[in-house]
């Protein structure tokens, strides 16, 4: 067996193995309650006639489907154990081991070198320098048991497991996951080492598609979470716009199921006669009236409106002296009279308690918005009862402006026509007239 190119162990050489690692059934199998269950662990384990290379197998695939850290310490500590006990009973060298469980040289030689020094303290330096492999050309390939027997001469050498060892005595068969292991061993093993391969083919399969399915996953939510943010971005910006908007011209009283005709449709006579006599008859319909009409000049230099909310703003500055407020058109049934001036001016009429906080808040949004003075009167001069501002607001921030200012204070916004000279481009006047209580 031991000069056979492929050396193969039957059932008496696994029972040598357990009985060379001093493994402790009692305490492993907890008193023997478990005994069964780890003798049927260890005939489907190590059945006969099975190379080196299938245990080695074996153990390394007990050990990917362990999820238990102390069992897959055991297991591990089993195949370094095999590994020696194939190095000092089967009388290999470190080359045939390493062909015959398909091992790299160096892991073989480090294996059996924290073996040896675990067994033999005392001649670490030895074992560190019989077992350095550096390459396949090192001459220590070639050193066998017999070479360490010879060379450190002692006349007893226990060459299985040592007396301070745990592991030959781990109480494997207690943890939960054992018996759930122990059959899946009999049925993947049940087909011998070819089922197994395939067995180890589809699990990293199974591996490599769940890492797909990981990654297809998050970017689903990286795609679902910019949806959303923008989703709540454009929500949150209607919203801000609603909250802030100016009005547009609606026509709520406009009667939508009147129509007109068109010019094709209008049939003028064309023997129609204006007679002289029917001017005459309006004259006199006129004279009936006891009064006549007669133009009267209009005193008031502007016509107002007090602004309720924010809907009364214009969204379009640039054309808001063609709109109506929606005061107009609910309340008035119309467009305000207008002749009496063209140019609209914005009043604040605010009541404070405290007007020196006030003039200080001012202050701050005339220079925040780049507000300017009308003429040399200067923002929050004193008057009689507060102060007073005459102010240029640039069109771009006037609704930013005007809310911000409701905030200092109470205030009571006015809308008005005036004729007085019309606003610079892109600004509009805005009085504010800060009133102590």
């Amino acid at each position: 067996m031991e000069n056979a190119s492929v050396i193969k162990l039957n059932e008496s050489d696994f029972e040598e193995f357990r009985q060379w690692i001093k493994l402790n059934l009692e305490s492993v199998t907890w008193q023997g309650r478990f005994k069964s269950q780890f003798e049927e662990f260890w005939q489907t384990f190590f059945a006969g006639d099975m190379t080196i290379s299938e245990i080695i197998e074996r153990f390394n695939y007990s050990c990917s489907i362990l999820k238990v850290g102390p069992l897959i310490s055991w297991f591990n500590w089993l195949k370094e154990k095999f590994i020696c006990f194939c190095f000092v009973e089967k009388k290999l060298t470190i080359l045939e081991l390493s062909k015959q469980s398909k091992m790299a040289p160096s892991v073989v030689g480090v294996i059996l070198r924290n073996y040896f020094v675990d067994i033999a303290p005392h001649k670490e330096e030895y074992f560190s320098e019989v077992f350095q492999i550096g390459n396949l050309g090192s001459h220590n390939l070639s050193l066998t048991f017999a070479d360490i027997q010879e060379a450190i001469h002692f006349e007893t050498f226990d060459v299985g497991s040592y007396v301070e060892e745990i592991m030959p005595s781990l109480e494997v068969t207690l943890y939960e996951d054992w018996s759930n292991f122990v059959a899946r061993l009999k049925k993947d093993f049940s087909h011998g080492d070819k089922g197994l391969k395939k067995i180890e083919s589809k699990d990293r399969l199974i591996g490599k598609l769940k890492i797909v399915k990981e990654a297809i996953a998050l970017i689903l939510f990286c795609l679902l979470a910019v949806w959303a943010v923008t989703a709540i971005n454009n929500w949150y910006e209607d919203y801000l716009a609603d909250k802030i908007s100016v009005y547009e011209p609606q026509f709520k009283w406009l009667d939508k199921t009147l129509s007109f005709k068109s010019v094709d449709d209008l049939k003028v006579d064309s023997n129609f006669k204006l007679d002289i006599s029917d001017i005459e008859n309006v004259a006199e319909f006129e004279n009936q009236l006891g009064e006549t009409l007669d133009d009267v000049e209009r005193t008031e230099v502007e016509s107002e409106v007090v602004l309720t909310s924010w809907d009364s703003l214009p969204k379009d500055i640039d054309t808001a002296d063609l709109e109506q407020s929606d005061y107009e058109e609910v309340k008035k049934r119309g467009y305000r009279d207008s002749r009496y001036g063209n140019t609209k001016v914005y009043r604040i009429l605010m009541r404070s308690s405290d007007a020196t906080t006030a003039k200080n808040g001012l202050s701050k949004l005339i220079d925040k918005y780049d507000v300017k003075q009308v003429d040399n009167v200067k923002p929050g001069i004193a008057v009689p009862g507060g102060f007073y501002y005459n102010l240029y607001v640039p069109r771009t921030y006037l609704k930013e402006f005007m809310a911000e200012v409701e905030e200092v204070d109470a205030a009571v916004i006015y809308e008005s026509r005036t004729r007085t000279r019309r606003n610079p481009p892109g600004k509009n006047k805005v009085f504010i007239w800060v009133k102590s209580m």
